[in-house]
């Protein structure tokens, strides 16, 4: 069963994609609570696998979970991808964007794609976003000492308890380091940022 959790501004819009979820007559899908942020205290929200959220602008109340070791999925309604660098910093394993008039069936399959650990995008913005990605390849922001150290022993496999026990810091400095090289780096997940960090020359693998 997929558990998703609504985030929306309004009563209103919560209950209308709640509507819209059960019309497309899930039965692998349970709406599991709503919220109008996502910095509500509310357990279903952490509990949930799919965080369905009604705009873009509610991404600023999320706590960054890059380290984490199993982020929850998102679905983010928007009309652009301007969201994409958020979504991939805080949901690597699986996010998604979709037109705010998306229909039921659209929405169905997009929660469970993500749910799996999959990207959704609407056909345009894939054209325009890979766009994009060919063209980037212009080197990262340079990292620091200690981001470089870091970015190495993730490169070796190291978990941060290992990468924490071999720089003789704690775990909480080194999820900061990793937070920060991947903002760097522009990337979501430990093995974008060590393939982003070989091609340019960061670490040798």
């Amino acid at each position: 069963m997929t558990r998703v959790f609504v985030v929306a501004p309004t009563p209103m819009a919560r209950a209308g994609l709640r509507s819209m979820l059960e019309a497309a007559d899930l039965s692998g899908v349970e709406v599991v609570g709503g919220a109008a942020s996502l910095a509500a205290s509310d357990p279903a929200l952490a509990e949930a696998d799919v965080l369905l959220v009604a705009d873009e602008g509610l991404l600023e109340d999320a706590a960054p979970s890059l380290a984490d070791d199993d982020p929850q999925a998102m679905l983010v309604l928007a009309e652009d991808e301007s969201a994409v660098p958020k979504l991939r910093a805080l949901a690597p394993r699986g996010w998604g964007i979709l037109p705010p008039d998306a229909p039921s069936e659209e929405l169905e399959a997009a929660v469970v794609a993500v749910a799996r650990g999959l990207v959704v995008l609407p056909e345009p913005m894939t054209g325009r976003l890979l766009g994009t990605l060919e063209g980037a390849g212009e080197p990262p922001e340079p990292l620091t000492a200690r981001e470089s150290e870091v970015l190495g022993l993730i490169g070796q496999g190291l978990s941060n308890r290992m990468i924490a026990r071999e720089l003789h810091i704690s775990e909480h400095t080194v999820k900061f380091h990793i937070s920060s090289l991947y903002a760097k780096l522009g990337v979501g997940n430990r093995a974008e940022a060590v393939s982003r960090g070989a091609r340019h020359g960061l670490i040798s693998l």
